[in-house]
């Protein structure tokens, strides 16, 4: 699915700069070109090789360490009490790529570069939004991998993943304004609306996992009912919408638990009370982990 084919903002006007500006990234994006300023070339490398089923451990563990940071940050995820609890610390590479899967290496890959992102110099003058960003998505990472354990219907680790991508489309939006015209192409509003198909875009270039990129893609329509079983993108509309609540200190467990993505994952008031009681934890483990 292209880019310009996903659904746009029913009230954006055709003329003005932000929707030519929004527009444009989108057809990038479509066209498969990707430009985000200081994202490292490890990483991208990380995301091709992940794409193939049949890649060894040894060979994600080479391409791993050609970048000390990258490696130092997923040896920091297998040992983290996230993903191992008890036993010996891992020192070996590939002993860690091969103990915390394919996603949590996609995570650890994302957390270090969004790190590289945030503390570019040239993205000083958005240094304060970017952080913002990254820390939705640890909030809404925790919540979903909490949920994901709780509702025991998808994999935390693709949960978690799916959550710290989920406003992915934020950091490439801004990050590619011009410096003189982020106040005129980035209100909260324009993001809301744009950043989870930029999003979706951004991950199908990456070559994730395909439920990934729509659970982003659809993460704002709180209305979806389905007549099938229950998925990621189900989990991800409640955690965004449970995150933004916290947030606002509105959390209303009653209200969310009638919202048709909750009832389909069979989540009562009483399971999102305890998702939210777990993700304290969780947030600070991922803080811990991910840097």
């Amino acid at each position: 699915m292209s880019a310009t084919s996903r659904s746009q903002p029913a009230e954006a006007e055709t003329t003005g700069s932000p929707f030519q500006f929004l527009s444009d990234l989108a057809r990038e994006l479509s066209a498969g070109r990707i430009d985000l300023p200081s994202f490292p070339d490890a990483v991208a490398r990380v995301q091709h090789v992940l794409s193939d089923d049949s890649i060894t451990s040894e060979r994600i563990a080479r391409v791993v360490s050609s970048d000390a940071g990258l490696a130092a940050r997923i040896l920091t995820m297998a040992n983290s009490t996230l993903l191992h609890r008890g036993g010996s610390p891992v020192t070996d590479l590939k002993v860690a790529v091969t103990r915390i899967g394919h996603d949590s290496i996609r995570a650890a890959a994302l957390a270090y570069a969004t790190a590289q992102v945030r503390h570019a110099a040239d993205l000083a003058h958005i240094r304060t939004d970017l952080e913002r960003f990254w820390q939705e998505g640890i909030r809404v990472a925790a919540l979903a991998h909490a949920m994901a354990k709780e509702s025991q219907l998808m994999r935390p680790d693709e949960a978690l993943l799916a959550g710290l991508l989920h406003n992915i489309g934020k950091v490439y939006i801004i990050a590619r304004t011009p410096k003189d015209a982020v106040q005129v192409h980035v209100d909260d509003a324009v993001l809301r609306d744009w950043h989870p198909g930029i999003g979706q875009a951004l991950i199908e270039n990456w070559k994730l996992p395909e439920d990934i990129a729509v659970a982003v893609g659809g993460q704002n329509d709180v209305e979806r009912s389905h007549a099938a079983p229950a998925d990621l993108q189900d989990l991800l509309i409640v955690a965004v919408s449970l995150a933004t609540q916290m947030a606002n200190n509105a959390a209303d467990d009653a209200a969310l638990a009638q919202m048709p993505a909750a009832a389909a994952m069979g989540l009562t008031d009483s399971a999102i009370v305890r998702i939210m009681l777990e993700s304290q934890t969780e947030m600070e483990t991922l803080q811990a982990a991910l840097g």
